[in-house]
Order: C-alpha cells, then structure tokens, then sequence
C-alpha cells in the first residue's frame, strides 16, 4: 500500500466508528483505570503487559493497510488513550504500520508480525521529519547509524526502534550495541527520550521521503487527537465539579463567568474535532491536498485545546494541582502533544507556504 494514495472502498461508517470508540473505552476502562493510571505509567512492565492485551484486541494493526481502518480510526483510538491517559506504544505502531506494510524487507516483515502478537513495541524516532528543528538526525555508515534523535515517546518499554532518515527508514533493536536511551523529563508522562546511536546497527528499509514526510503528518493528527481526548476529559471533570462546587452558598456552575467558560470550551472541542475528522477524511479519500487540511487542522485544534485546558484547570480550582487527581496528567499531555512534531507553528509556516509559496 502507498502511506500517500490509501484504499478508499469500503470505509468504516460513522456506526463503525462509533462501536470502536466504545469498545477501546470499554477496553481501557477495565484494563487502565484512572485510579491506578499514574501508578503505571511509568512501569515498563506493566506498558509491556498492558500492549499485549491491545494487541489482542487488534489494535496493533492499526494503520496496517485495511480500508476499514485508516486516518479517522486512528483518531478515533487516540482520543480514547488520551481520555484514559494510557501511554500505549500505538503511536510507534501505526508508525510501523503505514511505513512497513508490503515492503519487501525481511525486517521490515518480521517486525510487523512480531508487532500485531504484541511480541514487540515500537517507538518512532522522526529525526528530521520530527518538525522541530531541535530533534536532531541521524546518519548512515554503512549498516550502521550515528547520531542524536530527542523527542521519542515510548522508548524505554519499546523493542525496537523505527528511525526515519533522508535514505530511508531504519529498524534498530533496542538491545542493539552503540544504541544509548536517555530519559529527558518534561511535561509527557513517561517521559521522552534522547537516543543517541553511535555506529549501531541498523536493517535499511526503501522508503520515500515522500511517504516518510506522509507517516509523520499522520502521527501529528494522531498527537492532537490524543490531545482532544485528554482535553475533553479535563472538560467533563470541570463540568462535573461545577454541578456540586459551592462558593458563597451556590454552585459554581450557576455562575455566569463559569457557564460562559465551559460554554465556549465545548465550542472549541466540538470544533477542534470537526476539524481534525475534515483532515483525516481528506487523507482517507486520497485528496491530494490533505496535508494542507491537516496542517489549517492543527493551526485551529492547537490554541483551541490549550485553552480549554487552562480554562478547566482554572474551573476545578485547587483539585487541578492535586497530583493524586487526574486532572494534572490531562493538562500535562495536552501541552505536550501539542507542542511536538513542530507545534503549531509548523502547521502555520505550511499553510503560508501553501498559500504564498515557499520563502526565500
């Protein structure tokens, strides 16, 4: 399958869509409660554990080819993993998925197998494809790379990791010798990582930088939807806390200043959502020119989902600075999912580009 021209028959329909929001809510519910979240997140083991089960759902094969599955589901299933502040390694996976599938490569083969048991975990190391001038590049030696890549999630729990390069995708074991993880705390929870690779060897896959550069906008909507999710759960607690919060013998959510604030949240996640559905259905119709829905997308959803995120913190008042509260760990992953693979300033210099042409 080409990661730019996707299958457009037979496309789930919006009562698809919807049973496989229930059944990954469902699933994660029973499997990654709110009350134990922080307590594993950042337990390797327990991520390990918790992906073999997703696995078992089908979920690893995520973005793997089928025409029932594509940009729009993926969205749907991470705005349920940021609803449910589940660090899942999916992001790597639908990384591998659409950058792997029906390539020839051995490697490239065995990985995905191992990936859809659940016997292996990805995380994706952009590099230059990351957006952010800051996350560094690797090169190619030989069968082997050298070089700095920042801002990888999922990386102390993974297996393998799936590198993009100017020549190609690369896939590199883990254990691999040259290979060094390093934790870089920050908002994310767990936290991302430096790997530095110092002559570490490498299996090369044929990829085009064409489809590499696909891959990467597919995972930026994939980030905003996992910040969707973790916004309107923040939302839905502050709307909860208004209907029994007093303050000066009433509810706080009989306050106008309160209606007026969670009334122009909703406002922006509805719209946030409609927006980033308009650029995932573009991709999965084929319309050559989805990237720039994705990137007009990614400009409104970023400064629309923040906000929401300031103003529920502000609404739940002191419980949003409780760490034994959820409510924390949805502000912190809205920021940092909205801010990485170049942010929204990406998505702004895209869309000037498109509509005044490349600066020179």
């Amino acid at each position: 399958m080409s990661v730019s021209k996707p299958a457009t028959a037979e496309r789930a329909s919006d009562a698809e869509r919807a049973m496989l929001r229930k059944s990954v809510r469902d699933f994660l519910s029973r499997r990654w409660p709110a009350a134990t979240a922080v307590e594993n997140a950042n337990d390797a083991e327990a991520i390990t554990a918790l992906w073999r089960e997703m696995a078992g759902q089908g979920l690893a094969e995520l973005g793997s080819g089928s025409s029932e599955t594509g940009a729009r589901e993926i969205l749907v299933v991470f705005e349920e993993l940021g609803r449910a502040a589940c660090p899942a390694p999916l992001l790597g996976a639908i990384a591998a998925n659409l950058t792997l599938t029906n390539r020839a490569e051995a490697a490239a083969r065995a990985l995905l197998n191992d990936l859809h048991q659940g016997k292996a975990a990805v995380a994706a190391a952009l590099g230059t494809f990351d957006g952010d001038a800051a996350a560094g590049t690797v090169e190619w030696r030989g069968d082997a790379l050298s070089g700095t890549i920042s801002f990888v999630e999922g990386a102390p729990s993974a297996t393998h990791v799936l590198v993009f390069t100017d020549a190609g995708a690369a896939i590199v074991q883990t254990g691999a010798t040259g290979l060094r993880i390093e934790a870089t705390p920050g908002l994310p929870v767990p936290s991302f990582s430096a790997l530095t690779f110092d002559n570490t060897p490498a299996s090369r896959v044929a990829v085009s930088t064409a489809a590499l550069a696909d891959v990467a906008q597919i995972m930026r909507l994939a980030c905003a939807g996992r910040a969707l999710g973790a916004a309107q759960r923040g939302f839905d607690l502050s709307v909860e806390h208004a209907k029994v919060r007093k303050q000066f013998g009433q509810l706080i959510g009989q306050f106008q200043a309160v209606q007026h604030k969670l009334a122009n949240n909703l406002i922006s996640l509805d719209g946030a959502r409609l927006a980033l559905d308009s650029a995932a259905d573009a991709r999965d119709r084929g319309d050559a020119d989805w990237a720039v829905f994705a990137a007009a997308a990614l400009a409104f959803a970023g400064p629309a989902l923040r906000e929401v995120a300031v103003q529920t913190h502000r609404a739940l008042g002191a419980i949003g600075y409780a760490e034994e509260h959820e409510a924390p760990r949805h502000f912190r992953r809205v920021h940092a999912d909205l801010v990485r693979l170049g942010g929204v300033a990406r998505a702004r210099a895209a869309l000037a580009d498109h509509l005044l042409g490349p600066a020179g």
